[in-house]
Protein backbone atom coordinates (compact mmCIF):
# COMPACT_ATOMS: atom_id res chain seq x y z
CA UNK A 1 0.00 0.00 0.00
CA UNK A 2 1.44 3.30 -1.35
CA UNK A 3 1.25 6.21 1.32
CA UNK A 4 2.48 9.58 1.14
CA UNK A 5 4.92 11.32 3.64
CA UNK A 6 2.41 13.93 4.87
CA UNK A 7 -0.12 11.15 5.87
CA UNK A 8 3.18 9.30 7.32
CA UNK A 9 3.64 12.40 9.55
CA UNK A 10 -0.27 12.61 10.26
CA UNK A 11 -0.31 9.28 11.93
CA UNK A 12 3.16 9.39 13.98
CA UNK A 13 1.62 13.19 15.05
CA UNK A 14 -1.72 11.76 15.83
CA UNK A 15 -0.92 8.83 18.35
CA UNK A 16 0.74 11.16 20.89
CA UNK A 17 -2.26 13.42 20.23
CA UNK A 18 -4.53 10.69 21.21
CA UNK A 19 -3.17 9.27 24.17
CA UNK A 20 -2.64 13.18 25.28
CA UNK A 21 -6.80 13.57 24.46
CA UNK A 22 -7.60 9.84 26.33
CA UNK A 23 -5.64 11.11 29.16
CA UNK A 24 -7.24 13.91 29.82
CA UNK A 25 -10.52 12.51 29.28
CA UNK A 26 -9.01 9.71 31.77
CA UNK A 27 -8.39 12.58 34.20
CA UNK A 28 -12.19 13.58 34.57
CA UNK A 29 -12.67 9.94 35.58
CA UNK A 30 -10.69 10.32 37.71
CA UNK A 31 -11.53 13.25 39.50
CA UNK A 32 -14.96 11.78 39.39
CA UNK A 33 -13.56 8.39 41.19
CA UNK A 34 -11.91 10.47 44.15
CA UNK A 35 -15.63 12.69 44.40
CA UNK A 36 -17.13 9.18 44.66
CA UNK A 37 -14.50 8.32 47.24
CA UNK A 38 -14.67 11.72 49.33
CA UNK A 39 -18.77 10.54 48.89
CA UNK A 40 -18.50 7.36 50.33
CA UNK A 41 -15.59 8.60 52.71
CA UNK A 42 -18.17 11.17 54.32
CA UNK A 43 -20.85 8.72 54.21
CA UNK A 44 -19.14 6.60 55.89
CA UNK A 45 -18.35 8.80 58.59
CA UNK A 46 -22.28 10.26 58.94
CA UNK A 47 -23.71 6.37 59.01
CA UNK A 48 -20.88 5.43 61.47
CA UNK A 49 -21.70 8.08 63.61
CA UNK A 50 -25.59 8.09 63.06
CA UNK A 51 -25.46 4.57 64.47
CA UNK A 52 -23.46 4.94 67.10
CA UNK A 53 -25.95 7.93 68.40
CA UNK A 54 -29.12 5.72 67.02
CA UNK A 55 -27.43 2.49 69.05
CA UNK A 56 -26.59 5.05 71.95
CA UNK A 57 -30.52 6.31 71.72
CA UNK A 58 -31.81 2.25 71.72
CA UNK A 59 -29.50 1.72 74.67
CA UNK A 60 -31.20 5.07 76.49
CA UNK A 61 -34.71 3.30 75.57
CA UNK A 62 -33.87 -0.25 76.97
CA UNK A 63 -31.78 1.08 79.99
CA UNK A 64 -35.31 3.60 80.82
CA UNK A 65 -37.33 0.05 80.30
CA UNK A 66 -35.16 -1.65 83.10
CA UNK A 67 -35.85 1.30 85.46
CA UNK A 68 -39.70 1.26 84.31
CA UNK A 69 -39.47 -2.57 85.37
CA UNK A 70 -37.67 -2.45 88.32
CA UNK A 71 -39.89 1.08 89.10
CA UNK A 72 -42.93 -1.00 88.43
CA UNK A 73 -42.54 -3.43 92.20
CA UNK A 74 -43.52 -6.37 89.95
CA UNK A 75 -40.00 -8.00 89.79
CA UNK A 76 -38.62 -10.68 92.02
CA UNK A 77 -35.42 -10.53 93.61
CA UNK A 78 -33.79 -12.74 90.91
CA UNK A 79 -35.40 -10.26 87.96
CA UNK A 80 -34.60 -7.26 90.38
CA UNK A 81 -30.76 -7.83 90.19
CA UNK A 82 -31.13 -8.74 86.59
CA UNK A 83 -33.08 -5.44 85.55
CA UNK A 84 -30.55 -3.44 87.63
CA UNK A 85 -27.60 -5.02 85.92
CA UNK A 86 -29.14 -4.84 82.34
CA UNK A 87 -30.05 -0.71 83.24
CA UNK A 88 -26.06 -0.02 84.61
CA UNK A 89 -24.82 -1.80 81.59
CA UNK A 90 -26.88 -0.01 78.79
CA UNK A 91 -25.81 3.05 80.59
CA UNK A 92 -22.49 2.74 80.16
CA UNK A 93 -22.84 1.50 76.31
CA UNK A 94 -24.85 4.31 75.84
CA UNK A 95 -21.95 6.59 77.14
CA UNK A 96 -19.41 4.53 75.63
CA UNK A 97 -21.11 5.01 72.25
CA UNK A 98 -21.95 8.90 72.56
CA UNK A 99 -18.17 9.03 73.12
CA UNK A 100 -16.83 7.24 70.24
CA UNK A 101 -19.06 9.24 68.23
CA UNK A 102 -17.32 12.16 69.89
CA UNK A 103 -14.21 10.86 68.52
CA UNK A 104 -15.19 10.25 65.49
CA UNK A 105 -16.58 13.71 64.97
CA UNK A 106 -13.71 14.74 66.50
CA UNK A 107 -10.91 13.57 64.37
CA UNK A 108 -13.46 14.85 61.13
CA UNK A 109 -13.32 18.50 62.28
CA UNK A 110 -17.09 17.87 63.13
CA UNK A 111 -17.92 19.21 66.80
CA UNK A 112 -18.35 22.40 66.29
CA UNK A 113 -21.48 22.09 63.17
CA UNK A 114 -24.57 23.92 64.24
CA UNK A 115 -27.69 22.89 62.43
CA UNK A 116 -29.87 21.33 64.32
CA UNK A 117 -32.83 23.15 65.66
CA UNK A 118 -31.41 24.86 68.62
CA UNK A 119 -28.43 26.10 66.76
CA UNK A 120 -26.08 24.94 70.06
CA UNK A 121 -22.76 23.24 68.42
CA UNK A 122 -22.42 19.57 68.76
CA UNK A 123 -19.56 19.65 71.25
CA UNK A 124 -21.78 21.69 73.81
CA UNK A 125 -24.84 19.04 72.97
CA UNK A 126 -22.59 16.25 73.68
CA UNK A 127 -20.88 17.68 77.06
CA UNK A 128 -24.88 18.52 77.94
CA UNK A 129 -25.68 14.50 77.08
CA UNK A 130 -23.10 13.29 79.81
CA UNK A 131 -24.43 15.84 82.13
CA UNK A 132 -28.11 14.98 81.47
CA UNK A 133 -27.62 11.32 81.25
CA UNK A 134 -26.15 10.85 84.77
CA UNK A 135 -28.28 12.91 86.35
CA UNK A 136 -31.34 10.73 84.76
CA UNK A 137 -29.20 7.81 85.79
CA UNK A 138 -28.98 9.05 89.26
CA UNK A 139 -32.84 10.03 89.47
CA UNK A 140 -33.48 6.31 88.35
CA UNK A 141 -31.13 4.78 90.34
CA UNK A 142 -32.45 6.37 93.37
CA UNK A 143 -36.27 6.45 92.35
CA UNK A 144 -35.87 2.85 91.72
CA UNK A 145 -34.32 2.19 95.13
CA UNK A 146 -36.52 4.15 97.21
CA UNK A 147 -39.39 1.06 97.34
CA UNK A 148 -41.87 3.45 96.08
CA UNK A 149 -43.10 1.95 93.09
CA UNK A 150 -44.76 4.37 90.67
CA UNK A 151 -45.99 3.70 86.94
CA UNK A 152 -44.87 6.90 86.05
CA UNK A 153 -42.17 9.66 87.33
CA UNK A 154 -42.37 12.89 86.20
CA UNK A 155 -39.13 14.01 87.46
CA UNK A 156 -37.67 10.87 85.72
CA UNK A 157 -39.39 10.99 83.28
CA UNK A 158 -38.81 14.78 81.94
CA UNK A 159 -34.56 14.20 82.51
CA UNK A 160 -34.90 11.19 80.17
CA UNK A 161 -36.31 13.33 77.13
CA UNK A 162 -33.95 16.36 78.46
CA UNK A 163 -30.86 13.41 77.37
CA UNK A 164 -32.96 11.91 74.64
CA UNK A 165 -33.02 15.24 72.86
CA UNK A 166 -29.62 16.11 72.55
CA UNK A 167 -29.04 12.38 70.28
CA UNK A 168 -31.95 13.30 67.97
CA UNK A 169 -30.26 16.85 67.26
CA UNK A 170 -26.81 15.21 66.95
CA UNK A 171 -27.78 12.86 64.37
CA UNK A 172 -29.86 15.91 62.49
CA UNK A 173 -26.45 17.74 62.59
CA UNK A 174 -24.67 14.84 61.26
CA UNK A 175 -26.83 14.53 58.06
CA UNK A 176 -27.50 18.67 57.57
CA UNK A 177 -23.52 18.22 57.04
CA UNK A 178 -23.32 15.18 54.78
CA UNK A 179 -26.31 16.66 52.51
CA UNK A 180 -24.18 20.41 52.55
CA UNK A 181 -21.23 18.75 51.88
CA UNK A 182 -22.13 16.70 48.96
CA UNK A 183 -24.10 19.28 47.47
CA UNK A 184 -20.43 21.82 47.74
CA UNK A 185 -18.30 19.00 46.33
CA UNK A 186 -21.15 18.33 43.28
CA UNK A 187 -20.36 21.60 42.29
CA UNK A 188 -16.48 21.81 42.60
CA UNK A 189 -16.49 18.25 40.64
CA UNK A 190 -18.34 20.35 37.99
CA UNK A 191 -16.39 23.50 37.68
CA UNK A 192 -13.24 21.33 37.21
CA UNK A 193 -14.48 19.00 35.21
CA UNK A 194 -15.92 21.84 32.85
CA UNK A 195 -12.67 23.57 33.12
CA UNK A 196 -10.67 20.37 32.43
CA UNK A 197 -12.78 19.28 29.17
CA UNK A 198 -12.06 22.97 27.63
CA UNK A 199 -8.77 22.78 28.06
CA UNK A 200 -8.32 19.68 26.76
CA UNK A 201 -10.79 20.26 24.00
CA UNK A 202 -8.84 23.63 23.46
CA UNK A 203 -5.15 21.99 23.83
CA UNK A 204 -6.55 19.73 21.05
CA UNK A 205 -7.63 22.05 18.72
CA UNK A 206 -3.97 24.24 18.87
CA UNK A 207 -1.84 20.48 18.58
CA UNK A 208 -4.08 20.07 15.49
CA UNK A 209 -3.46 23.23 13.86
CA UNK A 210 -0.03 22.84 14.61
CA UNK A 211 0.07 19.54 12.92
CA UNK A 212 -1.37 20.48 9.79
CA UNK A 213 0.97 23.76 9.28
CA UNK A 214 4.24 21.62 9.87
CA UNK A 215 3.24 18.64 8.09
CA UNK A 216 2.08 20.84 4.84
CA UNK A 217 5.54 22.88 5.07
CA UNK A 218 7.23 19.62 4.98
CA UNK A 219 5.67 17.47 2.67
CA UNK A 220 5.78 20.94 0.57
CA UNK A 221 9.23 20.77 0.17
CA UNK A 222 9.99 17.11 -0.53
CA UNK A 223 7.54 16.94 -3.14
CA UNK A 224 9.14 19.68 -5.21
CA UNK A 225 13.05 17.94 -4.32
CA UNK A 226 11.32 14.60 -5.36
CA UNK A 227 9.82 16.62 -8.37
CA UNK A 228 13.60 18.34 -9.33
CA UNK A 229 15.26 14.94 -9.23
CA UNK A 230 13.24 13.16 -11.08
CA UNK A 231 13.62 15.77 -13.66
CA UNK A 232 17.34 15.67 -13.25
CA UNK A 233 16.62 11.80 -13.42
CA UNK A 234 15.56 12.20 -16.95
CA UNK A 235 18.22 14.76 -18.11
CA UNK A 236 15.51 17.52 -17.95
CA UNK A 237 17.39 20.53 -16.11
CA UNK A 238 15.08 23.41 -17.13
CA UNK A 239 13.16 23.41 -13.48
CA UNK A 240 13.40 26.51 -11.72
CA UNK A 241 14.60 27.82 -8.66
CA UNK A 242 12.36 27.79 -5.41
CA UNK A 243 11.13 31.52 -4.50
CA UNK A 244 12.26 30.78 -0.98
CA UNK A 245 13.79 28.19 1.65
CA UNK A 246 13.09 27.41 4.83
CA UNK A 247 15.57 27.05 7.53
CA UNK A 248 15.49 23.95 8.50
CA UNK A 249 17.33 20.56 7.15
CA UNK A 250 14.91 20.02 4.44
CA UNK A 251 15.28 24.03 2.85
CA UNK A 252 19.31 23.15 3.03
CA UNK A 253 17.93 20.80 1.14
CA UNK A 254 15.87 22.05 -1.69
CA UNK A 255 18.72 24.70 -1.75
CA UNK A 256 21.38 22.09 -2.49
CA UNK A 257 19.80 20.55 -4.95
CA UNK A 258 18.56 23.88 -7.03
CA UNK A 259 22.35 24.59 -6.70
CA UNK A 260 23.26 21.26 -7.97
CA UNK A 261 20.76 21.50 -10.79
CA UNK A 262 22.14 25.19 -11.96
CA UNK A 263 25.81 23.69 -11.67
CA UNK A 264 24.97 20.78 -13.73
CA UNK A 265 22.71 23.20 -16.26
CA UNK A 266 25.72 25.58 -16.68
CA UNK A 267 28.54 22.64 -16.92
CA UNK A 268 25.85 20.67 -20.10
CA UNK A 269 25.61 23.98 -21.49
CA UNK A 270 28.99 24.70 -21.55
CA UNK A 271 29.92 21.13 -22.60
CA UNK A 272 27.22 21.78 -25.49
CA UNK A 273 29.42 24.31 -26.56
CA UNK A 274 32.37 23.49 -26.80
CA UNK A 275 31.72 20.53 -28.14
CA UNK A 276 30.68 22.28 -31.29
CA UNK A 277 33.59 24.53 -30.98
CA UNK A 278 35.84 21.42 -30.66
CA UNK A 279 33.86 19.48 -33.75
CA UNK A 280 34.38 22.74 -36.09
CA UNK A 281 38.25 22.86 -35.26
CA UNK A 282 38.41 19.09 -35.49
CA UNK A 283 36.74 19.53 -39.59
CA UNK A 284 39.25 22.41 -39.90
CA UNK A 285 42.09 19.84 -38.71
CA UNK A 286 40.52 17.03 -40.66
CA UNK A 287 40.68 19.23 -43.92
CA UNK A 288 43.80 20.65 -43.01
CA UNK A 289 45.42 17.42 -42.55
CA UNK A 290 43.89 16.54 -46.21
CA UNK A 291 45.39 19.56 -47.62
CA UNK A 292 48.83 18.37 -46.22
CA UNK A 293 48.41 15.13 -46.96
CA UNK A 294 48.01 16.14 -51.05
CA UNK A 295 50.78 18.73 -51.03
CA UNK A 296 52.82 16.15 -49.33
CA UNK A 297 52.09 13.52 -52.07
CA UNK A 298 53.03 16.09 -54.80
CA UNK A 299 56.13 16.88 -53.36
CA UNK A 300 57.12 13.59 -53.85
CA UNK A 301 55.77 12.79 -56.97
CA UNK A 302 57.62 16.04 -57.95
CA UNK A 303 60.72 14.89 -56.06
CA UNK A 304 62.13 14.14 -59.37
CA UNK A 305 61.71 17.94 -60.78
CA UNK A 306 62.57 19.57 -57.81
CA UNK A 307 65.30 21.44 -59.11
CA UNK A 308 63.21 22.55 -62.01
CA UNK A 309 60.75 23.74 -59.33
CA UNK A 310 62.52 24.19 -56.16
CA UNK A 311 60.91 27.56 -56.29
CA UNK A 312 57.58 26.11 -56.54
CA UNK A 313 58.57 23.61 -53.29
CA UNK A 314 59.54 26.71 -51.62
CA UNK A 315 55.81 28.49 -51.81
CA UNK A 316 54.31 24.97 -51.10
CA UNK A 317 56.27 24.17 -48.14
CA UNK A 318 55.25 28.12 -46.88
CA UNK A 319 51.68 27.17 -47.76
CA UNK A 320 52.04 23.51 -45.52
CA UNK A 321 54.01 25.87 -42.79
CA UNK A 322 51.26 28.28 -42.18
CA UNK A 323 48.37 25.66 -42.23
CA UNK A 324 49.99 23.72 -39.72
CA UNK A 325 50.24 27.05 -37.76
CA UNK A 326 46.46 27.39 -38.43
CA UNK A 327 45.76 23.88 -37.21
CA UNK A 328 48.04 24.18 -34.28
CA UNK A 329 46.13 27.66 -33.19
CA UNK A 330 43.11 25.07 -33.49
CA UNK A 331 44.54 22.35 -31.48
CA UNK A 332 45.12 24.97 -28.68
CA UNK A 333 42.14 26.15 -28.63
CA UNK A 334 40.47 22.75 -28.24
CA UNK A 335 42.93 21.97 -25.21
CA UNK A 336 41.51 25.03 -23.47
CA UNK A 337 37.70 24.26 -24.07
CA UNK A 338 38.76 20.90 -23.22
CA UNK A 339 40.38 21.72 -20.00
CA UNK A 340 37.23 24.07 -19.00
CA UNK A 341 34.59 21.17 -19.43
CA UNK A 342 36.65 19.28 -16.98
CA UNK A 343 36.83 21.84 -14.57
CA UNK A 344 32.94 22.06 -14.78
CA UNK A 345 32.55 18.45 -14.63
CA UNK A 346 34.45 18.10 -11.35
CA UNK A 347 32.51 20.86 -9.71
CA UNK A 348 29.67 19.40 -11.08
CA UNK A 349 30.61 16.34 -8.91
CA UNK A 350 31.40 18.00 -5.45
CA UNK A 351 27.74 19.31 -5.81
CA UNK A 352 26.20 16.01 -6.26
CA UNK A 353 28.17 14.56 -3.10
CA UNK A 354 27.02 17.57 -0.99
CA UNK A 355 23.65 16.90 -2.28
CA UNK A 356 24.33 13.12 -1.09
CA UNK A 357 25.66 13.87 2.17
CA UNK A 358 21.74 16.33 2.85
CA UNK A 359 20.17 13.10 2.11
CA UNK A 360 22.77 11.12 4.53
CA UNK A 361 21.75 13.72 7.37
CA UNK A 362 18.11 13.17 5.95
CA UNK A 363 18.53 9.45 6.63
CA UNK A 364 19.75 9.90 9.90
CA UNK A 365 16.96 12.02 11.33
CA UNK A 366 14.87 9.62 9.78
CA UNK A 367 16.35 6.46 12.18
CA UNK A 368 16.28 8.58 14.78
CA UNK A 369 12.17 9.08 14.36
CA UNK A 370 12.57 5.14 14.34
CA UNK A 371 14.34 5.07 17.36
CA UNK A 372 11.91 7.35 19.17
CA UNK A 373 8.44 5.12 18.03
CA UNK A 374 10.38 2.10 19.50
CA UNK A 375 11.55 3.80 22.79
CA UNK A 376 7.48 4.94 23.19
CA UNK A 377 6.41 1.40 22.32
CA UNK A 378 8.36 0.45 25.45
CA UNK A 379 6.04 2.69 27.28
CA UNK A 380 2.75 1.01 25.77
CA UNK A 381 4.29 -2.31 26.72
CA UNK A 382 4.93 -1.08 30.23
CA UNK A 383 1.55 0.24 30.61
CA UNK A 384 -0.19 -2.93 29.66
CA UNK A 385 1.85 -5.07 32.29
CA UNK A 386 0.61 -2.25 34.68
CA UNK A 387 -3.14 -2.73 32.98
CA UNK A 388 -2.83 -6.29 34.14
CA UNK A 389 -1.22 -5.63 37.91
CA UNK A 390 -4.41 -3.37 38.23
CA UNK A 391 -6.92 -5.92 37.29
CA UNK A 392 -5.14 -8.30 39.48
CA UNK A 393 -5.78 -6.19 42.22
CA UNK A 394 -9.36 -5.52 41.27
CA UNK A 395 -10.28 -9.16 41.25
CA UNK A 396 -8.62 -9.18 44.80
CA UNK A 397 -11.07 -6.88 45.94
CA UNK A 398 -13.99 -8.80 44.65
CA UNK A 399 -13.06 -11.98 45.97
CA UNK A 400 -12.85 -9.78 49.66
CA UNK A 401 -16.04 -7.98 49.07
CA UNK A 402 -17.82 -11.85 48.68
CA UNK A 403 -15.91 -13.02 51.56
CA UNK A 404 -16.95 -9.82 53.48
CA UNK A 405 -20.87 -10.17 52.35
CA UNK A 406 -21.02 -14.14 53.40
CA UNK A 407 -19.48 -13.07 56.83
CA UNK A 408 -22.23 -10.60 57.06
CA UNK A 409 -24.87 -12.63 56.30
CA UNK A 410 -23.79 -15.07 58.41
CA UNK A 411 -23.86 -12.35 61.10
CA UNK A 412 -27.04 -11.13 60.42
CA UNK A 413 -28.12 -15.18 60.82
CA UNK A 414 -26.81 -15.35 64.67
CA UNK A 415 -28.19 -11.89 65.16
CA UNK A 416 -32.08 -13.17 63.80
CA UNK A 417 -31.37 -16.31 66.18
CA UNK A 418 -30.15 -14.00 69.30
CA UNK A 419 -33.82 -12.19 69.00
CA UNK A 420 -34.32 -8.69 70.60
CA UNK A 421 -30.38 -8.86 72.01
CA UNK A 422 -29.26 -9.37 68.77
CA UNK A 423 -31.02 -6.51 66.69
CA UNK A 424 -27.77 -3.79 67.38
CA UNK A 425 -25.92 -6.71 66.09
CA UNK A 426 -28.58 -7.19 63.10
CA UNK A 427 -27.82 -3.36 62.52
CA UNK A 428 -24.03 -3.84 62.14
CA UNK A 429 -24.29 -6.89 60.32
CA UNK A 430 -26.61 -5.20 57.55
CA UNK A 431 -24.12 -2.04 57.36
CA UNK A 432 -21.08 -4.11 56.88
CA UNK A 433 -23.12 -6.08 53.83
CA UNK A 434 -24.21 -3.17 52.42
CA UNK A 435 -20.22 -2.01 52.47
CA UNK A 436 -19.15 -5.23 50.59
CA UNK A 437 -21.80 -4.86 48.00
CA UNK A 438 -20.40 -1.02 47.06
CA UNK A 439 -17.16 -2.57 47.16
CA UNK A 440 -17.94 -5.55 45.02
CA UNK A 441 -19.92 -2.95 42.72
CA UNK A 442 -16.92 -0.39 42.73
CA UNK A 443 -14.23 -3.35 42.02
CA UNK A 444 -16.68 -4.64 39.13
CA UNK A 445 -16.17 -1.23 37.93
CA UNK A 446 -11.89 -1.36 38.23
CA UNK A 447 -11.95 -4.73 36.45
CA UNK A 448 -14.27 -3.17 33.61
CA UNK A 449 -12.30 0.06 33.49
CA UNK A 450 -9.00 -1.73 33.38
CA UNK A 451 -10.29 -4.15 30.92
CA UNK A 452 -11.30 -1.86 28.30
CA UNK A 453 -7.49 0.73 28.97
CA UNK A 454 -5.68 -2.79 28.44
CA UNK A 455 -8.07 -2.89 24.70
CA UNK A 456 -7.21 1.08 24.13
CA UNK A 457 -3.55 0.41 25.18
CA UNK A 458 -3.10 -2.78 22.64
CA UNK A 459 -4.75 -1.17 19.69
CA UNK A 460 -2.32 2.28 20.78
CA UNK A 461 0.44 -1.02 20.15
CA UNK A 462 -0.68 -2.02 17.19
CA UNK A 463 -0.82 2.02 15.57
CA UNK A 464 2.93 2.64 16.41
CA UNK A 465 3.78 -0.71 14.89
CA UNK A 466 1.97 0.43 11.55
CA UNK A 467 3.94 3.51 11.99
CA UNK A 468 7.42 2.20 12.94
CA UNK A 469 6.35 0.46 9.39
CA UNK A 470 5.60 3.49 7.46
CA UNK A 471 8.88 5.67 8.55
CA UNK A 472 11.08 2.50 7.63
CA UNK A 473 9.32 3.05 4.10
CA UNK A 474 10.01 6.59 4.18
CA UNK A 475 13.64 5.89 5.23
CA UNK A 476 13.81 3.62 2.06
CA UNK A 477 12.47 6.13 -0.38
CA UNK A 478 15.21 8.20 1.09
CA UNK A 479 17.99 5.84 0.43
CA UNK A 480 16.60 5.70 -3.32
CA UNK A 481 16.97 9.05 -4.19
CA UNK A 482 20.53 9.05 -2.65
CA UNK A 483 21.06 5.57 -5.12
CA UNK A 484 19.85 7.71 -8.01
CA UNK A 485 22.20 11.21 -6.82
CA UNK A 486 24.96 8.49 -6.97
CA UNK A 487 23.84 7.24 -10.81
CA UNK A 488 24.15 11.02 -11.41
CA UNK A 489 27.68 11.60 -9.99
CA UNK A 490 28.41 8.29 -11.90
CA UNK A 491 27.32 9.82 -15.13
CA UNK A 492 29.43 13.07 -14.28
CA UNK A 493 32.54 11.28 -13.33
CA UNK A 494 32.48 9.33 -16.46
CA UNK A 495 32.06 12.32 -18.67
CA UNK A 496 34.90 13.96 -16.69
CA UNK A 497 37.36 10.52 -17.70
CA UNK A 498 36.55 11.03 -21.38
CA UNK A 499 37.31 15.33 -21.16
CA UNK A 500 40.38 14.07 -19.88
CA UNK A 501 41.14 11.85 -22.40
CA UNK A 502 40.16 13.96 -25.01
CA UNK A 503 42.81 16.42 -23.72
CA UNK A 504 45.47 13.91 -23.78
CA UNK A 505 44.69 13.41 -26.98
CA UNK A 506 44.70 17.38 -28.08
CA UNK A 507 47.97 17.88 -26.20
CA UNK A 508 49.75 15.02 -28.70
CA UNK A 509 48.37 16.36 -31.57
CA UNK A 510 49.44 20.00 -30.80
CA UNK A 511 52.79 17.83 -30.48
CA UNK A 512 52.72 16.58 -33.66
CA UNK A 513 51.50 19.48 -35.32
CA UNK A 514 54.92 21.75 -33.89
CA UNK A 515 57.08 18.49 -35.40
CA UNK A 516 55.13 18.65 -38.61
CA UNK A 517 55.80 22.58 -38.62
CA UNK A 518 59.35 22.00 -37.97
CA UNK A 519 59.89 19.58 -40.51
CA UNK A 520 58.06 22.06 -43.00
CA UNK A 521 60.40 24.76 -41.96
CA UNK A 522 63.10 22.68 -42.35
CA UNK A 523 62.47 21.32 -45.89
CA UNK A 524 61.88 25.13 -46.99
CA UNK A 525 65.02 26.24 -45.96
CA UNK A 526 66.68 23.32 -47.33
CA UNK A 527 65.05 23.98 -51.07
CA UNK A 528 65.99 27.58 -50.52
CA UNK A 529 69.66 26.68 -49.31
CA UNK A 530 70.59 23.77 -51.77
CA UNK A 531 69.11 21.76 -55.01
CA UNK A 532 71.47 19.37 -53.83
CA UNK A 533 69.79 18.05 -50.84
CA UNK A 534 67.51 16.73 -53.17
CA UNK A 535 67.24 13.37 -51.34
CA UNK A 536 66.72 14.84 -47.70
CA UNK A 537 64.00 17.34 -48.84
CA UNK A 538 62.78 13.71 -50.09
CA UNK A 539 62.92 12.03 -47.00
CA UNK A 540 62.00 15.29 -44.98
CA UNK A 541 58.61 14.55 -47.64
CA UNK A 542 58.08 11.38 -46.79
CA UNK A 543 58.38 12.34 -43.03
CA UNK A 544 55.59 14.92 -43.26
CA UNK A 545 53.16 12.60 -45.00
CA UNK A 546 53.81 9.83 -42.07
CA UNK A 547 52.84 13.26 -39.79
CA UNK A 548 49.90 14.20 -41.64
CA UNK A 549 48.61 10.93 -41.44
CA UNK A 550 48.74 11.00 -37.71
CA UNK A 551 47.05 14.24 -37.73
CA UNK A 552 44.43 12.63 -39.99
CA UNK A 553 44.25 9.42 -37.49
CA UNK A 554 44.04 12.17 -34.56
CA UNK A 555 41.81 14.11 -36.74
CA UNK A 556 39.27 11.13 -36.30
CA UNK A 557 39.88 10.14 -33.35
CA UNK A 558 38.70 13.24 -31.95
CA UNK A 559 36.11 13.31 -33.98
CA UNK A 560 34.44 10.37 -32.34
CA UNK A 561 35.38 11.35 -29.05
CA UNK A 562 32.89 14.63 -30.06
CA UNK A 563 30.30 12.97 -31.03
CA UNK A 564 30.07 10.44 -27.74
CA UNK A 565 30.36 13.58 -25.39
CA UNK A 566 27.57 14.56 -27.89
CA UNK A 567 25.79 12.02 -27.00
CA UNK A 568 26.21 11.85 -23.35
CA UNK A 569 25.08 15.76 -23.16
CA UNK A 570 22.49 15.33 -25.81
CA UNK A 571 20.68 13.10 -22.76
CA UNK A 572 20.39 16.27 -20.84
CA UNK A 573 17.62 18.79 -21.49
CA UNK A 574 18.77 22.78 -20.88
CA UNK A 575 17.58 25.99 -21.49
CA UNK A 576 17.84 28.19 -24.64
Amino acid sequence: MKISVGLKLVVLAAVPLFFYTMTGLMLLGEQRKVFDDMKSSIHETSNQVSRLMLNADRDLYQANNAYLLIESGALDAASLKTMNEEMIANKDQAIERVASAKTLMESAGLLQLDKGESAAKVSDILNSFDDNYNAWFSAASAAANDGKPLAVNPEVDSLFQTARTGVDEVVKNIEAFADEKMEEIESNLDSSQLFTFVAVIVVTLLLLVMLILITRAMTSTIRKVLEKTNLVSQGDLTSPRAAKYGKDELGRILHSVDDMIERMHGLISGVVQNASEVKSSSTRLSIAASESAAASEHVAGQIAEVTQNSEMQARGAAETSRAIEEMTVGIGRIAENTSTMADHSASTSIEADEGREALNRLEERMQGMVDVIHRLSGIIETLEKRSGQIGSIAENITTFSNQTNILSLNASIEAARAGEHGKGFAVVAGEIRKLAASSLASAEGINDLVTETRGEIANASDVMRQTLAEVEDGNNRVAQLNLRLNAISAAVNKMTEQLQESSAITEQMSASSEQVSASSEQSAASAAASLEKTENVAAATEEQLALTDNIADASRTLDHIVDQLGAAVGQFKVKA
